[in-house]
C-alpha cells in the first residue's frame, strides 16, 4: 500500500479538531486530513452542554472564550451554515461566601473586554423568573452569553474545512504518531500510513495512547459527564437565561421551547475504558440533578425527564486546556485537556493553532500560558476560584430540598 501525504494531519473530528482544520484551510493550507475513529461530533463534542460564555476565573481562558464569542455571533459570515447559537444571556451565580471573589473577578474580566456586570437579587428576579433567591443574592450577568447546537456547530466547521480542501475521514483510527530524525513524520492509521510534517492531536483523552510511546506524558484523566433534559416548568420562560450556579453545583439552559438541559459540576465518574458503552443517562444522576437544580429552580424539582446524554471529558492536572507544541518533538501540536470547556472556545482555538502552525505564533488570543510544559515548570494555571458544594450539600440547600420534597 502506498503511503499517502498531507501537509497537516488533525487527529479528532470533534469541535476542536474541526475548528483547527477550518482554521488551516482558511489560511491557505489545502492538504489537510482530519481523522476520527468514529464520526464527526460522535463523542464528547456532540454530547456537550454547549454553553457559550466568557466568565472564567482565569483571564487567559477568558481571553480565548471572548475571541470565540465573535464567531458564534457572526457564524454565517465567518464559517457558513448554522451553529444554532441562541443569545439568552448568561448568569454566573455563586455562594454568598464567594461574593467578594465574584466582585473581583467581574472587575478583572471587564478589564480584558468581557461584557459582564454584577446584578443583585432584584434584577436577578427580573432576568430569571422562577429562581429561588436570597435577599443578598449577587451574580454576574453577560448579555451576550447563551448556548449553541453542539452537533450543528461541529458539522458546520467540518463542512467549511471540506469546502476549503480538507479531507475529513470518519471511521479511520490513528494508531501511532510516526517520527524520523527527531521530529514528527506522519501517522499510522487503520487505513495505512500518512506522511506529514505536522500532526495535531485534538482527540481528547484518546491522545494519551498516542503520546505514551513518544515519551510524552500529559497525565490526562478521563471522566464521564452527564446531562439530563427536564420538562420546562411554566414559571421558566421559553428561552430562559443560561445559568451556572456554583452554590448548588448545577448549570442549566433552554433546550428548545419546552425543555431545560441540566448538568452538574459536582458529578463526575472516572472512565477507565474510553470506548466502553455506557448508558445515555444514569438513574442516580437524574435524582442528584433534580435535587441540585430543584433547590435553585423549584419548578424543576419534579419536572418530567425528557431524555439525556453523556460524554467523556479529558481533564488536565489543572483542569485547563493544553495547547501548542508537544515537548521535545517538533511537528507535533496539541489541543487536548479541554476539561469540559472546549466547546465555547473551539472557534478561537482553531484560529490560534492554525496561526501557530502557519505563521509561528498565535494572534487571535495568547495561548502560550496553555503550553504543555507548564506542569513540569511548576506553573499550572490558576484563578480566583469559586467554591463548590460538598456532596452532602450545605444547610441552605438541604433546607431548600426539604421544602420541595426531595429530602426529608
Amino acid at each position: 500500500m502506498s503511503v499517502r501525504t498531507a501537509d497537516v494531519v488533525v487527529v479528532g473530528a470533534g469541535v476542536v479538531g474541526a475548528a483547527i482544520a477550518f482554521g488551516l484551510t482558511s489560511r491557505g493550507v489545502r492538504d489537510v486530513v482530519v481523522l476520527d475513529k468514529g464520526t464527526v461530533a460522535g463523542r464528547a463534542s456532540g454530547r456537550s452542554g454547549a454553553l457559550v460564555r466568557n466568565h472564567y476565573t482565569n483571564l487567559d481562558e477568558a481571553r480565548v472564550a471572548l475571541a470565540a464569542l465573535d464567531w458564534f455571533e457572526d457564524w454565517a459570515d465567518r464559517v457558513g451554515g448554522d451553529c444554532g447559537f441562541q443569545r439568552t444571556g448568561f448568569l454566573q451565580m455563586v455562594d454568598r461566601s464567594d461574593h467578594q471573589t465574584l466582585r473581583d473577578n467581574v472587575k478583572r474580566l471587564r478589564g480584558v473586554g468581557v461584557d459582564t456586570r454584577l446584578v443583585d437579587a432584584a434584577e436577578l428576579a427580573e432576568l430569571a423568573p422562577g429562581l429561588r433567591l436570597d435577599g443578598d443574592e449577587l451574580a454576574a450577568y453577560e448579555p451576550r452569553g447563551g448556548y449553541a447546537d453542539p452537533v450543528a456547530t461541529t458539522h458546520a466547521l467540518a463542512e467549511a474545512a471540506r469546502a476549503g480542501g480538507a479531507r475529513v475521514e470518519e471511521h479511520v483510527e490513528a494508531t501511532a504518531v510516526l517520527t524520523a530524525g527527531g521530529r514528527v513524520s506522519g501517522v499510522r492509521t487503520s487505513d495505512g500510513e500518512i506522511s506529514a510534517p505536522t500532526v495535531v492531536l485534538a482527540n481528547g483523552a484518546w491522545s494519551e495512547a498516542l503520546l505514551h510511546p513518544l515519551g510524552v506524558e500529559l497525565n490526562l484523566t478521563a471522566t464521564w459527564a452527564q446531562l439530563t433534559l427536564l420538562a420546562r416548568p411554566p414559571e421558566l420562560p421559553a428561552g430562559h437565561v443560561t445559568i451556572i450556579d456554583r452554590a448548588s453545583g448545577c448549570y442549566l439552559r433552554p433546550d428548545g421551547p419546552d425543555r431545560t438541559l441540566v448538568g452538574l459540576s459536582v458529578y463526575r465518574r472516572e472512565l477507565p475504558d474510553l470506548d466502553a458503552d455506557r448508558p445515555r443517562e444514569e438513574p442516580e444522576f437524574v435524582e442528584v440533578a433534580r435535587r441540585r437544580v430543584g433547590w435553585r429552580v423549584p419548578g424543576l424539582a419534579h419536572a418530567a425527564r425528557l431524555g439525556g446524554r453523556g460524554g467523556p471529558l479529558d481533564l488536565s492536572p489543572d483542569h485547563r486546556m493544553i495547547l501548542g507544541p508537544a515537548p521535545g518533538l517538533p511537528g507535533l501540536q496539541l489541543a487536548v485537556g479541554m476539561s469540559g470547556g472546549g466547546f465555547k472556545k473551539a472557534p478561537a482555538i482553531g484560529a490560534c493553532l492554525a496561526e501557530l502552525i502557519t505563521g509561528g505564533a498565535s494572534r487571535t488570543a495568547p495561548i502560550e500560558p496553555f503550553r504543555a510544559t507548564r506542569f513540569a515548570e511548576g506553573a499550572p494555571l490558576s484563578g480566583a476560584e469559586y467554591s463548590l458544594p460538598a456532596p452532602g450539600g450545605d444547610p441552605r440547600i438541604r433546607a431548600g430540598l426539604s421544602q420541595v420534597g426531595l429530602i426529608h
